[in-house]
């Protein structure tokens, strides 16, 4: 669900005059995903500003500088943080003044136009803008690590978990160079996992993350994919206009997950997979940059890259996915739910709170690649169940899971 649109009809033509008059006035924007910024010390700053705002509506001005510039202020200098309000208040009023000097807050920063929502917003330059969203960051993470996540290229192909990826390395201020991809449409079905809003349903996912990614950072570079990837395009998402260092894949098509694996392979770039599964997350590392003879899959799934040479029938690519998981891997409920595939629920069920929860993880795993700390291929289960609920801890649990384990196996016919 979520492929493409499902519905083909113009529900406005039937519209009365009153609801198409309105909607004439104030057309619908489905196509921008980039901000338009202007750095005002540019030397033709304040004449592109002018033309921009003769050129385009305007719904909203924000113009928070001030406020940006003074905790910037505070997050350098711990003591007057500890200060009183009062006592803050009257030094960052002169420390202001004395940034201001003879121009005015407006001429300084960057002010940043979004397309989508009409809204006009004021900021601080780049570097400094940079320095404040990630200064709570530290001392988890070091300045010198900062820029080193920074510099972090990532792709994430598909948008339904992977969407939760990209957001997390966003909002922690991770690969400000992220390639992001999905050729699907945002589904009513998508919205208890994807952070969309209901507004958004019958739009591109890519562009949807794109416009939150940077409505979170409008200085990030994204570079957007709104087709599927196939094999004419895959060599682009991984090389241009920048190379990437490292692929979260979380593609529903098993043929592009190895598509994928076979070019990360060649490049020697780390893979990462967070799967959700119920209320479990299991992430799977494949550090193809040691060792580029690792067997795609932890090798789970033998000859899984001669799929690529032959047309897979939806119960092939059932198999196949089910044996990459592993059914033990999953709880009894999920077990079952993928025996009910196709006849009772439409799809297999996935959790909001799940797919966050591997967003964390998967931004986790890039931050220890791209620090070069020791994150070694495998697969690690995080799972809530087991550590919170006494009664996956006992023999019954055990026994009935496997059970239930073996019937799915038997059904696809894996044992």
């Amino acid at each position: 669900m979520g492929q493409g649109k499902l519905a083909s009809v113009d529900a406005s033509l039937n519209w009365p005059k009153n609801l198409q008059a309105v909607a004439a006035k104030s057309p619908r924007d489905t196509e921008s995903w980039q901000p338009v910024i202007i750095e005002m010390d540019a030397p033709d700053a304040e004449e592109r500003l002018n033309k921009l705002l003769d050129e385009v509506h305007v719904s909203s001005v924000v113009d928070n500088y001030d406020e940006q510039y003074a905790e910037l202020i505070v997050s350098r200098r711990p003591g007057l943080y500890q200060s009183s309000y009062e006592e803050k208040v009257k030094i960052l009023e002169g420390e202001l003044a004395k940034h201001h000097e003879s121009s005015h807050s407006w001429q300084k920063g960057s002010w940043v136009y979004y397309p989508w929502n009409g809204t006009l917003m004021h900021l601080i330059p780049k570097e400094l803008f940079l320095e404040l969203r990630t200064t709570r960051n530290r001392n988890l993470i070091t300045g010198e690590e900062q820029q080193i996540l920074e510099k972090f290229n990532v792709g994430c192909a598909g948008m339904s978990v992977g969407s939760n990826g990209a957001l997390a390395l966003g909002i922690s201020g991770y690969s400000q160079q992220l390639k992001i991809a999905d050729g699907a449409v945002i589904s009513g079905s998508n919205l208890n996992r994807v952070l969309a809003n209901s507004s958004d349903v019958g739009l591109s996912k890519s562009l949807i993350i794109a416009r939150k990614l940077h409505e979170m950072n409008p200085y990030m570079t994204i570079q957007r994919f709104g087709e599927d990837i196939t094999e004419e395009n895959i060599s682009k998402f991984f090389d241009t206009p920048w190379p990437l260092h490292a692929v979260i894949d979380e593609i529903d098509n098993l043929k592009v997950k190895i598509m994928l694996r076979v070019e990360a392979r060649k490049r020697q770039i780390p893979v990462l997979m967070a799967t959700d599964l119920g209320d479990d997350v299991m992430l799977d590392v494949e550090r193809f940059d040691l060792d580029p003879n690792l067997p795609f899959f932890h090798g789970l799934v033998e000859g899984v890259e001669d799929l690529l040479e032959k047309e897979v029938e939806k119960r092939e690519w059932l198999r196949s996915a089910t044996m990459i998981i592993g059914p033990k891997n999953a709880s009894i409920r999920v077990q079952q739910s993928l025996a009910q595939i196709g006849r009772e629920i439409a799809t297999q069920p996935q959790l909001g709170g799940t797919a966050i929860m591997a967003g964390a993880v998967l931004a986790y795993a890039v931050r220890k690649i791209a620090l070069g700390e020791e994150l070694r291929s495998g697969r690690t289960i995080i799972s809530l169940d087991s550590k919170l609920l006494e009664s996956h801890d006992t023999d019954e649990y055990r026994r009935r899971h496997k059970e239930s384990t073996e019937m799915i196996e038997r059904a696809l016919g894996i044992i």
